[in-house]
């Protein structure tokens, strides 16, 4: 979906995924996306950065860490399982000059853990007509390449590349469809998390599936879940549990991204994850997590398309709504029913 592709490789050294996109926005607003914490946040994961040549960049990607803005030490808490890279290019876009977004992270696995260094780079190339990949050939776009990997091999370098491709795809969805649909909207995201729970991901996410997708929905790309590999379901499929519910924009083995109809409108990525104290835990426990990127309204916006678009608004439900909705799709609690929802936008 919106053409997003995906493909691994062991040239120059060691295993890179390399992802494009085709987006029908400036250069210039693909920019703000991924080179600025604003930018970042709001279609991958909360993230800080200072925007230099030696600058750091933070990403909380951990889905039971506090909110890091809420507080110095709910930041201190989120900090232990942040991780933390240092910018090595960061070019803007200019006219004829394709714009790059470098940086490595040295301890992706925690301080002091001897791994190879994880680099990944954005670049950004100004298209002429047709560059968003849709029908108008008068639409003026550019195409957003974005690569991570390493430069040696391994195998912990080869599992971390292959482990990483889906979430690049599913955050790339995000980011392209709200420049396709939503190009002036501000993004207001919400994080929540249940307690691990008594199984594998895989008997976790089996459950969650069986509950939230429609086996016979799946059209266009997709196809019935009797068609997929198990846990996986196609896009187009419709996805609905209580009070929320939209189409599959995208999907693995444990994990999907709604494009929501109700009961905000915006997208929804959807994951089982290991949960436990120790290795040995974490193979027997499970927890299930959500990320909401709600579109809102931009406070003095001018109607142009955003980069930068994570905006500091109240969203319409809570990280304590969204937790009880998930304990209801991990068997915990029954969700809360609801009139039909519109179609997504």
């Amino acid at each position: 979906m919106y053409q997003v592709t995906a493909a691994t490789s062991s040239g120059d050294g060691g295993p890179r995924v390399e992802c494009t996109v085709p987006l029908p926005v400036p250069a210039e607003v693909v920019w703000d996306a991924v080179a600025t914490g604003e930018g970042i946040s709001s279609w991958s994961v909360p993230c800080a950065l200072e925007p230099q040549v030696g600058g750091r960049i933070v990403q909380f990607a951990d889905p039971g860490a506090p909110d890091p803005t809420t507080g110095a030490e709910a930041a201190a808490e989120a900090m232990l399982t942040a991780t933390v890279g240092e910018i090595t290019v960061y070019s803007p876009p200019r006219p004829g000059a394709a714009g790059t977004f470098t940086y490595v992270e040295r301890d992706w696995m925690g301080e002091g853990v001897p791994v190879p260094p994880w680099e990944t780079s954005c670049e950004i190339v100004a298209a002429g007509p047709g560059a968003s990949g849709g029908d108008d050939d008068e639409t003026t776009g550019c195409l957003l390449r974005l690569r991570s990997g390493f430069d040696t091999g391994g195998q912990l370098p080869e599992e971390a590349v292959s482990g990483s491709v889906d979430g690049w795809v599913q955050a790339l969805t995000v980011l392209a469809h709200r420049l396709t649909h939503r190009p002036a909207d501000g993004v207001v995201t919400v994080d929540a998390a249940t307690d691990p729970v008594p199984m594998t991901v895989p008997e976790l996410w089996s459950r969650v599936s069986a509950q939230l997708v429609a086996p016979a929905a799946a059209v266009g790309t997709g196809a019935p879940a009797g068609g997929q590999a198990a846990g996986q379901t196609g896009t187009g499929g419709v996805a609905r549990y209580g009070q929320v519910g939209g189409i599959v924009a995208a999907g693995s083995t444990a994990s999907m991204t709604v494009i929501l109809s109700g009961p905000v409108d915006g997208m929804l990525e959807l994951f089982a994850f290991p949960a436990g104290e120790t290795h040995e835990d974490a193979a027997t426990r499970a927890a299930l997590a959500v990320r909401v990127f709600e579109y809102v309204d931009v406070p003095g916006g001018d109607g142009g398309p955003l980069g930068a678009a994570a905006v500091d608004v109240e969203p319409t439900w809570d990280s304590t709504r969204w937790r009880g909705w998930l304990d209801g799709l991990a068997g915990n609690t029954e969700p809360v029913r609801s009139d039909p929802l519109p179609g997504p936008q």
